[in-house]
């Protein structure tokens, strides 16, 4: 095509691999961008009380967490996805059809979880920002907690990359018509929703964003990014259950 416009459309995909559409209207993420915004907001004036108090109740926040990261979800699938006729598949993208399938995904979160934690603490190094301080009183303690928090970091791998990487970055790349400005519209709305981590860990996650939303674009897929993401934050939370009992320090978590 002349001018251009065949390689735009080979370059505006969704992670599903086709040419990105709205799967919802304007009001309908403005909203959810709200309610994200505004939840970020409350848990910052939480996370204060929590660290005053001697140490906040985990079971409860772990339940209230994982009721609302499935609430986003329901959210975007029910008003969104449901109504365009988009299937969260599509959305999603990939498919595992064969054991190699599983296993190449799982070699790329490994490698992309290398990246990642390099990239982030070359990041928060001149920063001077730690994740662990910054999430350490959400971190697990008790093998109850433990059990619970799987189940949370599970759910948030899941539910938190269909809705940025999956649902905001198609919608950003939809409006905007740009891959670059999709991948970084929704790094900064996930960044400004772990505000309850303080500003230095908005720059940090946002950056942290966007490398998902690359891994994504590059894959035309979730899984990596749902792999690798639930796979770290669990990590996270049994290498602080292990050494929290042994008593060494924490990990730094991002």
């Amino acid at each position: 095509m002349p001018n251009g416009e065949g390689e735009n459309a080979a370059a505006v995909t969704a992670p599903g691999g086709i040419r990105a559409m709205p799967v919802a209207p304007i009001w309908h993420t403005v909203l959810l961008i709200v309610v994200l915004f505004g939840l970020a907001a409350f848990q910052g004036q939480g996370r204060l009380a929590a660290r005053a108090a001697r140490r906040p109740n985990l079971l409860l926040t772990y339940a209230l967490t994982i009721c609302y990261e499935w609430l986003l979800v329901a959210y975007v699938w029910f008003f969104g996805l449901r109504r365009s006729k988009t299937s969260l598949r599509e959305i999603v993208g990939g498919r595992w059809q064969r054991w190699g399938d599983f296993w190449r995904d799982i070699g790329v979160a490994l490698l992309f979880w290398v990246v990642a934690v390099s990239v982030l603490a070359a990041l928060s190094y001149p920063l001077h920002f730690q994740g662990g301080e910054a999430a350490k009183f959400l971190l697990p303690q008790t093998t109850a907690e433990l059990t619970i928090w799987v189940a949370l970091t599970s759910s948030a791998g899941f539910c938190e990359e269909l809705v940025f990487r999956g649902y905001l970055q198609r919608q950003f790349l939809s409006w905007t018509g740009s891959v670059t400005a999709g991948v970084a519209l929704q790094a900064i709305v996930f960044g400004v929703a772990h505000l309850y981590q303080g500003w230095r860990a908005v720059l940090v996650i946002s950056v942290y964003g966007a490398l998902f939303g690359v891994l994504a674009v590059m894959r035309k897929s979730l899984r990596p990014g749902m792999l690798q993401h639930a796979g770290q934050d669990t990590f996270a939370g049994f290498a602080n259950h292990l050494l929290t009992k042994y008593k060494f320090v924490h990990l730094v978590r991002f």
